[in-house]
């Protein structure tokens, strides 16, 4: 007996020196934990003449600690995996060619290559050359993405097929890499109510589960009890209840969930917003550049008195060339892209608020909106403009000597994650809402595109803020997604404002608190799941947490459990347990299968008819250009046939409307 107590003694001091060492500081501190729960069990173990079990169970504890930390320190390793992403050197231009220097080295302005198959070093813009990136490291974007001059890269994007020269817009400590980790670090801080109650509950827990154990050690004893058996018991208590697996619950699942989050390129400011999902009703949002790209783009061209389409595009292109209108630039653009002549235009004057007008050919032309063109006493197609208006699209009309010769129709195009963002949110069980200060002809019509429930359109920025008030008085929680200044106060107010990062100001990155690097919609989904399979596993691991240590201390009182059952499983084994469970986080995988925009978008700019010459715009269905398949044009949300969408079977025929042979996209 005296061997196997020295034995034991032997043991517990070169096992459990960490935790003996971590209890001592604890205590210095004034902070009774569970570390120094663990070393008055198992010191007090040998004076009953149960050393073994003591040091058996100081033994696992101390395994159960390691474990604890070697796995906490998995979640938190990725936070350096993400700055370690970019690579330390760059290639930077200089008056002699290319130097190999460290990438700190390089600032704003400088000039750094890129050779196919490197990493980019530094976030920049491309000067010169074209390549495809693969983007996945910092956007969760598993498709690379084709990129040319004045195109922004990202530190950590791996280079394809072709060298690209970039100027660098931001230094290595200030990248977006470098943001997503940093944001990483202070979110951890920005703890949930779930973890601030914990926190505060153990504080006081484990005090009490000290007082609780010696009251069973003593009260039995004065009651004439056996002293050694209810003191062996009250030692399992005070091991049996540490609080080791409960303060873990939440935490390490908060920590997995952040990085997770980083690793699919979304930001996420604190673990409270990963909580606040749960209340979240409705999803209100913000349209141009949220819903949309922000590109305007000629959406169909209507003709009258035997104009043709070109003509039409020829003519308001060469007016248009010489205005700074951004309507007129999409129009200008359009000219070019058809490769349509532009003509020299005479007495060219700007008519502001309303048109321009300018001589071609000693002939007078009029561009501009329909009161412009009405107050020249044109004979307007009342019906047609309507209809135009009604479909949310902007007319643009185009007449000379009181004749009107076409109407251009201009869109905002939609983004190709939307349609699947917004069927997502619903089948989710969310409601949704457009908030826009645009035209509400033009709410409506993404409204109806999208299958959104409520549109509100015109809406000024104190319009918006007002919205989101109502909102929150009908739901529990409301999130808003925007990317504008004027969305910033409406993301403020909301319960948890989103903010897509591929078009965000800086105040509407600051104000929000979750930011989606990129354009792709769908990422608001992956939080929406990650943050609700963050918040079930937290639960899992409290309750189980709960249950094991309430159904243990039963056991205990009643005299069927022993310290190192105490440990291995009351103790250690629910550790792990939670440890466990909080990783599978990282095995969360979004169902959408990614459509390559090659696939959506063509190099075509127009159709054109090799017999007549006739050339035309690519007609658009639900927002964007239709997509060539065999030998006809097909509505790209055919394209994009999951789950998480409902397809569209619109499709047309490529046959001149002229001379009804065969159209080819160039």
């Amino acid at each position: 007996m005296l061997i196997a107590q020295i034995l034991a003694i032997a043991s517990m001091v070169f096992s459990s020196s960490g935790v003996v060492k971590e209890a001592i500081e604890d205590l210095s501190e004034k902070k009774i934990t569970a570390n120094l729960l663990m070393v008055i069990a198992g010191v007090a173990s040998f004076f009953i003449l149960h050393g073994q079990e003591g040091a058996t169970a100081l033994l696992l504890y101390a395994i159960a600690e390691r474990l604890e930390e070697v796995t906490a320190d998995k979640s938190r390793n990725a936070i350096k995996e993400l700055l370690e992403l970019a690579p330390d050197d760059a290639l930077l231009k200089t008056d002699n060619g290319y130097v190999n220097v460290p990438s700190k080295q390089v600032k704003v302005g400088d000039f750094v290559g890129i050779k196919p198959g490197m990493k980019v070093p530094l976030d920049g813009v491309i000067a010169k050359g074209s390549s495809y990136l693969d983007e996945s490291a910092i956007t969760g974007e598993s498709v690379p993405v084709f990129k040319e001059k004045g195109d922004e890269v990202f530190a950590a994007s791996l280079n394809s097929d072709s060298f690209l020269n970039i100027e660098v817009i931001r230094e290595s400590t200030n990248t977006i890499v470098a943001q997503i980790a940093e944001s990483v670090k202070i979110a951890q801080q920005n703890k949930s109510e779930k973890e601030k109650f914990i926190e505060k509950f153990a504080k006081y827990y484990t005090p009490i589960i000290l007082i609780s154990s010696i009251l069973v050690m003593i009260i039995p004893s004065l009651l004439g009890l056996n002293f050694y058996d209810w003191f062996y018991r009250g030692l399992v208590l005070l091991v049996v209840s540490c609080p080791c697996a409960l303060t873990l619950s939440t935490p390490l699942a908060n920590i997995a969930s952040l990085t997770k989050q980083a690793r699919e390129g979304i930001l996420v400011k604190g673990n409270k917003f990963i909580e606040k999902i749960q209340d979240i009703e409705v999803f209100a949002f913000d349209k141009t550049g949220t819903l949309t790209e922000g590109k305007l783009k000629i959406f169909d061209i209507f003709t009258y008195n035997d104009a043709r389409k070109s003509d039409i595009i020829s003519i308001a292109g060469s007016l248009e060339a010489l205005s700074e209108h951004p309507i007129g630039k999409t129009i200008v653009n359009h000219t070019k892209e058809l490769d349509l002549p532009f003509h020299a235009v005479d007495n060219f004057e700007v008519i502001k608020g309303k048109g321009i007008k300018g001589k071609i050919d000693g002939e007078m032309f009029y561009v501009g909106s329909q009161k412009f063109i009405e107050e020249l006493n044109y004979n307007l197609p009342i019906n047609d403009i309507e209809n135009i208006v009604t479909s949310g699209t902007i007319p643009i009309l185009l007449g000379k000597q009181q004749h009107l010769l076409g109407i251009i129709t201009i869109r905002d195009v939609l983004r190709v994650s939307a349609p699947i963002l917004i069927k997502g949110l619903k089948k989710r069980g969310y409601e949704t809402v457009l908030i826009s200060g645009d035209n509400q002809n033009v709410c409506n019509s993404i409204g109806t595109c999208l299958d959104i429930d409520q549109a509100y359109g015109e809406h000024l920025p104190d319009q918006k803020l007002q919205e989101i008030k109502n909102l929150k008085q009908k739901y529990r929680g409301v999130a808003m997604v925007g990317d504008g200044i004027n969305d910033a106060p409406a993301l403020a107010l909301s319960d948890l404002g989103i903010a897509i990062g591929a078009s965000a100001t800086d105040i509407t990155i600051e104000t929000a608190d979750i930011i989606v690097i990129g354009e792709d919609l769908k990422k608001i989904l992956t939080f929406i799941d990650i943050a609700k399979k963050t918040n079930k596993k937290i639960k899992q691991n409290i309750w189980t947490s709960i249950i094991v240590k309430v159904s243990f201390a039963i056991l205990t009182v009643i005299g069927f459990m022993t310290l190192w059952l105490a440990v291995g499983i009351g103790d250690m084994g629910v550790s792990l347990l939670v440890l466990l469970n909080s990783l599978t986080i990282f095995r969360y995988k979004f169902v959408y299968k990614e459509i390559s925009m090659e696939e959506l978008e063509s190099e075509a700019k127009l159709v054109i008819c090799e017999n007549c010459q006739t050339k035309d715009i690519i007609p658009q269905h639900h927002g964007r250009d239709m997509v060539k398949k065999g030998d006809k044009l097909i509505c790209w949300k055919n394209i994009l046939s999951s789950e998480e969408l409902e397809t569209c079977d619109e499709e047309l025929p490529l046959h001149c409307p002229y001379c009804q042979e065969k159209l080819n996209l160039v």
